[in-house]
């Protein structure tokens, strides 16, 4: 049974042929999370039916349309396929197994064993479970862009002087004045909860971090910002998380602006702050608020 052919988009009749005839067949492999991946591919009819020509006549019946998964770790890992449907244009991928490098083959599988192949993925490696043990990672967002956005979540707005923000924030957790609820903004405390006595204090901070990947190729934003890519499509950014609600609207379009996604993430954190007892339960304090909100 034939693949479904993407639908092309309107044009004269000479470019249409053009477009059809340079259309590549392809299949682009992303990772979802250390447990799956996530397939999606377009086959011409041209390229299908070519394929088909090397077929036996006895091997036409029982023929089946799989993705072949090649664990490329290391040399000889394991090898599996997935049977999928004719009419599918993606399928995801179940791979159970946590940092490892993968890449897919479409294809052709007749009962013998014989496999035949539509098209090759990109490779993508399945992130670890757990925090990472790296202090070398690279991030999608600079320092300066990490304090910018930290400015402006401290009410200093989008034009304060990151270096300036970065050396109050050291100066205020240096000498313990976060514990004044009036350091940064009102009734605020930078990204965290601070509470103090005259002898013992404690401040708590928080930091979002925000991760996904896409094709290589596609245009991706966070909050309006351009994000840059990694080789693989994947990509990171971390945030200053304080009380309160935050939206984190994702967008990615393809390379050619046809295609859009997006993901809207809305985060809330609440924080108390006062006294706790033996069980780790906290009671808030007369002089300090139990919720703090920007």
């Amino acid at each position: 049974m034939p693949f479904a052919a993407a639908k092309p988009r309107k044009a004269s009749r000479a470019s249409s042929k053009q477009s059809t005839d340079t259309v590549p067949d392809t299949i682009t492999l992303m990772v979802k999370d250390p447990w799956w991946l996530y397939a999606y591919w377009s086959i011409r009819p041209e390229r299908e039916r070519s394929v088909r020509s090397q077929l036996l006549p006895q091997e036409i019946e029982g023929l089946r349309i799989v993705l072949r998964v090649f664990d490329v770790t290391e040399a000889g890992a394991r090898t599996f396929d997935i049977g999928v449907s004719s009419l599918a244009t993606k399928w995801y991928v179940p791979v159970n197994t946590p940092g490892r490098r993968f890449r897919v083959e479409l294809g052709l599988l007749t009962k013998s064993g014989r496999f035949l192949t539509l098209a090759k993925s990109n490779e993508v490696t399945t992130p670890r479970f757990g925090p990472s043990e790296s202090d070398k990672d690279k991030w999608a967002v600079s320092d300066a862009d990490y304090w910018r956005l930290f400015g402006v979540t401290a009410g200093f707005g989008a034009a304060a002087d990151p270096q300036e923000l970065k050396k109050l924030f050291e100066r205020q957790l240096s000498s313990g004045g976060l514990s004044s609820p009036g350091v940064f903004s009102p009734g605020f405390s930078p990204g965290g909860a601070a509470v103090a006595s005259k002898d013992f204090g404690l401040w708590v901070n928080t930091e979002l971090i925000l991760y996904g990947g896409t094709d290589p190729k596609a245009k991706v934003t966070v909050q309006g910002q351009a994000v840059a890519l990694r080789p693989d499509g994947t990509f990171a950014m971390r945030f200053i998380l304080p009380d309160g609600t935050q939206m984190l609207p994702v967008q990615a379009v393809s390379s050619d602006g046809t295609q859009t996604r997006g993901v809207a993430l809305r985060v809330v954190r609440e924080s108390s702050v006062g006294q706790s007892d033996s069980q780790g339960t906290v009671r808030p304090t007369k002089d300090a608020s139990p919720k703090q909100t920007v």
